[in-house]
């Protein structure tokens, strides 16, 4: 199970589908909504995606052939 959860977080594709789905669906609607909680949830997903990518990007820049 700690394999397949680290294999999908190192993967770009599943990355591009979450990112897409924030930007497209979710995100504009949580972070624009009148619920405090809402608006937090919308944000600490931003946050985690940031992280997600920044942990991506450092793999990919780090990365010898």
């Amino acid at each position: 199970m700690k394999a397949l959860f680290a294999r999908a977080l190192a993967s770009r594709w599943l990355f591009a589908l979450c990112l897409l789905l924030y930007v497209g669906f979710v995100g504009p609607q949580l972070i624009s909504a009148t619920s405090t909680f809402a608006v937090l949830a919308g944000l600490g997903l931003l946050g985690l995606l940031a992280a997600w990518s920044y942990r991506l990007l450092r793999r990919f820049l780090r990365h010898k052939e």
